[in-house]
């Protein structure tokens, strides 16, 4: 469970600010939603593989307290930023 926790986080995190930066530039809810998800799983492995921990001590274990905010913020910064793209992608033409 300790290894699941980490990307699941990562994703929630991405999910909850991915859709409300995405309706704050005015774009769609599903674009926000899918890219907040992959968004946060993709800064998740991606920082993960380039050694970047910005909060936390990744040898604390997965349910240190730094290290679920750590996972949370990270996601939310991955999911809110492909959130929009994918949002004003997917936004409805009028």
């Amino acid at each position: 469970m300790d290894s699941l926790l980490p990307p699941i986080l990562s994703a929630v995190g991405g999910i909850v600010l991915g859709p409300i930066l995405t309706k704050m530039t005015g774009g769609g809810t599903t674009g926000g939603l899918l890219g907040g998800i992959v968004g946060g799983l993709a800064a998740h492995y991606g920082l993960g593989a380039a050694g970047i921990n910005v909060l936390g001590d990744p040898a604390a274990g997965a349910t240190n307290v730094m290290n679920i905010v750590n996972n949370l913020l990270e996601g939310g910064v991955g999911g809110g930023v492909l959130g929009v793209i994918a949002g004003m992608l997917m936004k409805a033409k009028s």
